[in-house]
């Protein structure tokens, strides 16, 4: 029986444009969909007809390939947001400000900072932390999340001295005398994370509290990039038990990074397939970020003369890694922000599938923020995937302005991945950015245009129907999920978003009005 029709505008990448459109649903599935003329005779006397204003427009519901969920819930739960803050001032502000609420001693983490946005255009020493919270100890997460400030404190709880060794894929900031100056790169960060003490998050409620802010964004599914970067085991457990509760509203594809990947690829603690949650990808990670200067390029940064960033592993070891995963017929998905880690990870994907040929393997590469000439066709001649977050344009130009002039051409690309004919699937890699709505990076991808105007690569934009595609179709493509949802097509979930596609305001201005998750809907009267 068909308990729901919904008669709207319409697209997806399945049906195009429909101007007077219906779509009938059983059960939160999609039973039938076309001209409205075709749908509305097939409702009965029990069928719930529901007409969305002909002004506004219905698409698949977004699906956010690209997410950290857990982390967006301990951003809120123990962090204090720095994303405005634009000088030392400001941040001594800020951070007074949350020291008064805490005893001498008590732990303070900040998130969102970013030294592109300061006047000073760079990052605090430890010695201008110490002055700024001298009773605290501090550690500050970069928006990035692979580079973090820790001030004298901190270090000396984690026992960080001149004589500490650089972590294996990562590195402790010195000054010329060895000391260390309070910058952490990628590993050194879990440093001074492993002896942080705050109180324990609930993450139950976090996550029932989380669901309205993806669901107000029009988003109903999201590929989960790194389970296991933040309690190991821990976070798989976090993740099964919100299902249980009924707090999850969103579908899940997971990708396993640390002890869950290693617990997958033993046989173990697998998670069963269903229509809320998958888990068909394994998460590595090839090099570092922009922002942080840790990005691997085959030029110097522009700003930073002899620093290329560097690699996460060597081409051996990564092929050993990437062959273990692909051999058990897991996806693979890696983030490669530097043309040189893109490389890099191409080239092992090669040999990798030139050793142990399969098809549609979907291996993906997270975030492709530098080509250089031939890597996006090589991706597309390899069948990889391009997972790449156009928010980045819109929140990140600082970071964008950094790399080497002979790849600026190259930056941020996706014009050049999809000509070349790479799937795009677009998501937002929150908690990183400050807003993560699917409508600023739409209108990223398709004007070029940062949140300050500026234009980056006018030559790279997109069509708005190829933007909507990448962020319904083409993700769920990218987590193996098109057959459940991502369309407007039978046998797919009834899963939607309408906006009010008002031609006289810019994208990244435009509303979400009503969200449906499983033939419901959960935002909008």
């Amino acid at each position: 029986m068909i308990d729901t029709i919904i008669t709207a505008r319409l697209y997806s990448r399945h049906t195009g444009h429909i101007s007077h459109g219906g779509i009938a649903i059983s059960h939160g599935i999609i039973v039938a969909v076309g001209k409205a003329t075709d749908i509305t005779p097939l409702a009965s006397a029990q069928t719930r007809i529901h007409h969305v204003d002909p002004a506004h427009l219905l698409l698949p519901g977004f699906v956010d390939s690209h997410q950290h969920l857990l982390s967006y819930v301990r951003e809120h739960a123990e962090r204090t947001a720095l994303w405005q803050v634009t000088s030392f001032a400001q941040l001594a502000h800020t951070l007074e400000t949350a020291a008064q609420q805490l005893i001498h001693g008590q732990w303070i983490i900040g998130a969102g900072h970013d030294q592109g946005r300061y006047h000073e255009q760079r990052h605090p020493h430890r010695r201008e932390l110490d002055a700024m919270l001298p009773h605290h100890p501090l550690l500050i997460h970069r928006a990035c999340n692979h580079i973090a400030l820790a001030n004298s404190q901190a270090l000396a709880l984690a026992g960080i001295t001149a004589h500490t060794p650089d972590p294996v894929g990562g590195r402790i900031g010195r000054d010329t005398d060895g000391e260390p100056n309070g910058v952490l790169e990628e590993s050194a960060v879990a440093l001074v994370r492993a002896v942080v003490q705050k109180p324990p998050i609930d993450w139950q409620r976090g996550i029932a509290r989380a669901m309205p802010e993806y669901h107000k964004r029009g988003i109903t599914a999201i590929g989960e990039a790194a389970l296991g970067h933040i309690n190991g085991l821990g976070d798989l457990e976090v993740m099964q038990h919100a299902k249980q509760l009924g707090n999850l509203t969103l579908r899940v594809a997971y990708m396993g990074y640390g002890a869950v990947a290693n617990a997958w690829l033993a046989g173990q603690h697998l998670i069963a397939t269903d229509a809320w949650q998958q888990a068909p990808i394994i998460k590595f990670f090839g090099d570092g970020t922009l922002g942080g200067g840790s990005a691997w390029m085959s030029a110097d940064f522009r700003d930073e003369p002899g620093n290329r960033g560097y690699p996460l592993y060597s081409d051996l070891d990564l092929t050993a890694a990437f062959t273990r995963a692909h051999c058990q017929g897991y996806q693979i998905a890696i983030h490669v922000i530097g043309d040189e880690a893109v490389a890099q990870a191409v080239r092992c994907l090669a040999t990798v599938l030139a050793a142990y040929p399969r098809h549609d393997h979907r291996h993906r590469l997270e975030h492709i923020e530098s080509l250089r000439p031939g890597l996006a066709a090589q991706c597309a001649q390899l069948g990889i995937v391009a997972g790449v977050q156009p928010i980045f344009t819109w929140f990140e130009e600082s970071d964008v302005a950094r790399i080497p002039d002979q790849l600026m051409p190259y930056a941020h690309a996706w014009k050049t991945l999809h000509d070349a004919g790479a799937v795009l699937a677009f998501g937002s890699d929150n908690p990183v950015v400050p807003d993560f709505h699917p409508l600023k990076g739409i209108a990223a991808a398709v004007t070029r245009q940062t949140w300050r105007g500026e234009v980056i690569n006018p030559q790279e934009a997109i069509a708005w129907h190829t933007a909507i595609d990448a962020y319904t179709s083409g993700a769920a493509y990218s987590l193996q999920a098109e057959h459940r949802y991502g369309d407007l097509r039978r046998g797919l979930c009834a899963d939607f978003v309408v906006i009010d596609d008002n031609p006289t305001v810019p994208i990244d201005q435009q509303q979400v009005i009503e969200t449906w998750v499983d033939g419901k809907r959960v935002l909008g009267s």
